[in-house]
């Protein structure tokens, strides 16, 4: 196949699926490729995100790869929202560190307008919107509840589909269904959000469910596609799921660059354990963003070592 020619066309589902057959040399010229793709369309720059834990565990859903599940014994800490003052001091923190956005992830199935919860979400927003990007990740939403989000400071949402539409059910089973997810996307986008939406990657799904939801993404439009490697956490139905091999990450993202041309497709968790040595290689693949400081119930590195790696990677771009 003639890589090339996806620099400046589209590719069809079809396509992508044959580009996951690339092996030894040939792989290594889809990195090449995709790598030209993000600097041809999203220039050098590495967008950062800094997330807080903002409320942790007791999740009434059962989506099976998640350590936050009530149903699920994974011993993880417990915590209802933090309060205004935290979340502030945590964001000043982001800020100090020039991290380009501020993101509110909490559990549950949703943070519904008119509970406490959510008043202090919004106060947040209104006191710290105006240093930083703000961005909320906190359930399904109606468009009534983005709104008031929106006009209370923040300036992106955040919901993954976390695989193929066609194979959500197989990993949240009853409690809610993509669709739900998807609903929520599109008022995001409506009410004049940016959207920021991927999944998980190494649970178990085909290279068909890969290639699928890389093209949901693209026909949603969203603006940030975070892409996360399965850490098998004890205690979930996924905690025995076999890693995913260094070669198929980085084909995956490969593949997503040349899918999403101009979108930031960030890595975040699984990129330190899992891909650790190779995570330059992520970047020399197609990725142009990363979640720093660290995850919901997984430490990351330090935030200095990751402005570092950052410095790196600029470097090994501009040769």
């Amino acid at each position: 196949m003639n890589i090339e020619k996806f620099i400046d066309n589209d590719i069809t589902k079809e396509e992508a699926l044959e580009l996951t057959n690339l092996k030894g040399k040939d792989l290594i010229k889809l990195f090449s490729i995709a790598n030209e793709i993000r600097e041809k369309f999203c220039g050098n720059k590495i967008e950062t995100c800094t997330i807080t834990n903002a409320k942790s565990g007791k999740c009434s859903e059962d989506c099976k790869f998640c350590a936050q599940s009530e149903k699920y014994d994974t011993h993880i800490k417990t915590y209802p929202l933090k309060n205004l003052e935290i979340l502030k001091e945590e964001c000043k923190e982001a800020i100090n560190h020039k991290s380009d956005r501020f993101a509110i992830v909490t559990s549950g199935k949703g943070i519904k307008k008119g509970t406490q919860d959510y008043s202090t979400i919004q106060n947040f927003a209104k006191e710290m919107s105006k240093d930083i990007e703000i961005c909320c990740s906190i359930g399904l939403l109606d468009e009534d509840d983005l709104i008031d989000l929106k006009n209370s400071g923040v300036s992106r949402f955040h919901s993954n589909i976390q695989t193929s539409v066609s194979s959500y059910k197989k990993i949240v089973a009853t409690t809610h269904k993509v669709e739900d997810r998807i609903k929520t996307i599109k008022s995001a986008k409506k009410v004049g959000m940016k959207v920021c939406c991927g999944g998980i990657i190494g649970m178990g799904e085909s290279w068909e469910d890969r290639i699928d939801m890389a093209f949901t993404c693209k026909e949603l439009d969203v603006d940030a596609i975070p892409l996360n490697i399965l850490n098998p956490i004890k205690g979930t139905p996924y905690g025995e799921n076999e890693i995913l091999s260094v070669d198929e990450i980085l084909k995956t993202i490969a593949i997503y660059r040349i899918i999403l041309k101009d979108k930031n497709i960030k890595i975040a968790a699984g990129r330190e354990n899992i891909l650790k040595d190779f995570m330059g290689s992520a970047f020399l693949a197609g990725a142009n963003g990363l979640m720093i400081g660290g995850y919901l119930t997984v430490k990351g590195r330090s935030i200095e070592e990751d402005f570092t790696f950052i410095k790196n990677i600029k470097k090994l771009w501009e040769k």
